[in-house]
Parts: structure tokens; C-alpha cells; sequence
């Protein structure tokens, strides 16, 4: 009777093991995009890859940057998606080094040494136009046109210290144009603290024109709204190319690179165009194939040195404040 007793008890305890739910393993993402773009990726690679959870946290790059230096010695993240190349080679000692199988579909200058980051997707600054509120005379056409008195009132630049594309966008005008034209600019502009307001505020009709991001204006053009245009100025855009990293010492390595190949992939990349219009940096994608905005090289690029932007940025952003309490 005890050694029946003794079986039972064991019996019981093995199909109590057998009955216990298989659990996920996981993976922590830290990431800077919005929460319609992380939410569609978490949902392709889940799909495809049943056995993994995707806990997400978003924040700005900055502070996701800060939060990885904060957490080297007990890392509680696992990946990086994405930001800034200049921001993150500033805190590469906080990376993994990877050699991914698809880095070769990046263009070498995109990639990180020993594989410390890969680039992913590429930002163009561009001019998000509504064509009902210019009644007045032509479209603007290039970056000196914003300097008119015309469009004193009319035109809309996100925050620099703010926003990490109009920082580099009006970085790049003081290269090109110099530091005399970009304060004229500045005194036609109204100064908003985030990019949404400049791109909402265009297509709401409260502005005619925004200095803003490629994707965010086209949203408008794939929805239908008639009005709006997108203008590549003639002296040449300017690219803001972000990228992914494994976090060094991470607690799941292995689910990590899997989440990173599957960004990396041409599908993924594919799909997240097709859904956010954040232009892939893969070079077998090609958009305008995709989409009726132009392929890259067609669009007219005025190269920035990354390094230098990076470096001279606290310099420019106090040279901003000088000029907006100028004005």
C-alpha cells in the first residue's frame, strides 16, 4: 500500500510537470520610434516567432542612451531600436559587437566598427506643404526661399533641442546657407516643441509650411489628403540615418540576435515601410516601387559629417537661442 502510494504521489507529480504551461522566453527592447510602428514590428516577429515575448520600453534616444550607461554593470535591457548613428557612437562602449549575416545589405558607411550597430532606416528632411493655404505665388522650392517675409507666420520648425531631425536639419542649413539666412529663416518661423505639432499643424491648415521628416508628411499624401505636397529642396536634403544595437551583457542574447536579424530582414524592412514609411536602408528595397516617393538616389543629399554635428551640437543649439530671442 506505501509503495502504491509512493507511485501515485510521483505519478501525479509528473503529469503536474507535463500539464505546466511552456513559457516564452524574452526579450527586453528598448526603443525611440513611435508606438505604431514598435507595436506592428512586436507583432510580425511574435507571429513569426511564437516562442519569444517582446517587453518593450520607449523613451527618446537621449534618455534610452543614458538608461543603457546607467545599467551597464546590470544591463536590463537586451536591444537597442533605434536612434541617431551620431547619438549612439557616443555610447558605444554600451554595444555588443555582432556580425550579422545581413549587414552586407547596408551600405559600409552605416555600419558600426566590429559590428557595433547596424543601420536600419534612413529620415529626409524635407518641406511638408499645403497647397490651399498658398494662394499667393509659387511653392517654395528651396531652403533660401523660407527667408521671404512672405512666409513670416506661415511656416512652422520643430524644436532643435527638442527633436533630433530638425537639429540636423537646421545644423545643415547653417552649413549650407550660413548663419546670416538661417536667422532669417528663424524670423519667419514659429518654434513648436515637438515634430508632430509642425506636420499636424501643416495638415490642419494652421501653417503652410513645416520643416519636417519625409515619412510624417508622406502619411498625409498615402491618406488621401490632396493638399499636401512634399518639396526636396533644391540645395539638397539632409539624412538623418538611424540604427539598432545589442546591448553589451545583455540577459538574453540569443532571443536578442533574433529580434535584430528579423529587423534586419528585407520583409521586415519592407513592412515597416509599407506601414510607417521609414525609408529602409537596405539596398535591394527599392520605395519608389513601393510607394510614389522618389528612390534615394534620385533625391540630391548635402552631405554632414556625423562626427562633427555630433560634437558641435551644444555649440549651435546656444548660436539658436541666441537667434529665436533675437528675433
Amino acid at each position: 500500500m506505501l509503495q502504491q502510494s509512493r507511485l501515485l504521489s510521483l505519478l501525479l507529480i509528473t503529469v503536474g510537470f507535463l500539464a505546466k504551461p511552456v513559457t516564452a522566453a524574452e526579450v527586453v527592447l528598448y526603443s525611440s520610434n513611435n508606438v505604431e510602428t514598435v507595436n506592428r514590428v512586436v507583432d510580425l516577429f511574435t507571429k513569426e516567432n511564437p516562442d519569444i515575448k517582446v517587453a518593450v520600453v520607449r523613451a527618446g534616444t537621449g534618455a534610452l542612451m543614458q538608461r543603457i550607461k546607467a545599467e551597464a554593470a546590470n544591463p536590463l535591457g537586451d536591444m537597442f531600436w533605434s536612434g541617431g548613428l551620431a547619438t549612439m557612437a557616443e555610447f558605444k562602449a554600451q554595444f555588443e559587437p555582432y556580425a550579422s549575416p545581413q549587414a552586407s545589405t547596408i551600405p559600409a558607411a552605416y555600419r558600426g566598427p566590429d559590428g557595433l550597430w547596424l543601420g536600419t532606416n534612413v529620415h529626409l528632411n524635407v518641406l511638408m506643404v499645403n497647397t490651399r493655404q498658398i494662394t499667393d505665388g509659387p511653392l517654395p522650392k528651396s531652403w533660401a526661399d523660407l527667408a521671404d517675409p512672405r512666409w513670416k507666420g506661415r511656416l512652422v520648425i520643430p524644436d532643435p533641442e527638442r527633436t533630433s531631425a530638425s537639429y540636423v536639419a537646421l545644423y545643415g542649413l547653417q552649413k549650407t546657407l550660413g548663419k546670416d539666412m538661417l536667422s532669417r529663416i528663424a524670423r519667419n518661423a514659429t518654434i513648436v516643441g515637438t515634430t508632430s505639432a509642425a506636420y499636424d499643424g501643416v495638415a490642419k491648415g494652421e501653417f503652410a509650411v513645416a520643416l519636417t521628416m519625409e515619412y510624417a508628411a508622406y502619411e498625409y499624401v498615402a491618406g488621401g489628403l490632396k493638399e499636401i505636397k512634399l518639396v526636396y529642396p533644391t540645395e539638397g536634403t539632409f539624412m538623418s540615418v538611424e540604427g539598432m544595437a545589442l546591448i553589451k551583457g545583455a540577459k538574453h542574447p540569443a532571443e536578442a540576435r533574433r529580434l535584430y536579424e528579423f529587423l534586419a530582414s528585407k520583409k521586415a524592412q519592407a513592412e515597416i515601410f509599407k506601414s510607417a514609411y521609414r525609408r529602409p536602408l537596405r539596398t535591394d528595397i527599392d520605395v519608389s516601387a513601393l510607394s510614389t516617393l522618389p528612390a534615394l538616389n534620385s533625391v540630391k543629399v548635402a552631405p554632414l559629417d556625423d562626427n562633427k554635428m555630433a560634437q558641435e551640437r551644444s555649440a549651435f543649439l546656444a548660436e539658436w537661442r541666441q537667434i529665436i530671442s533675437a528675433r
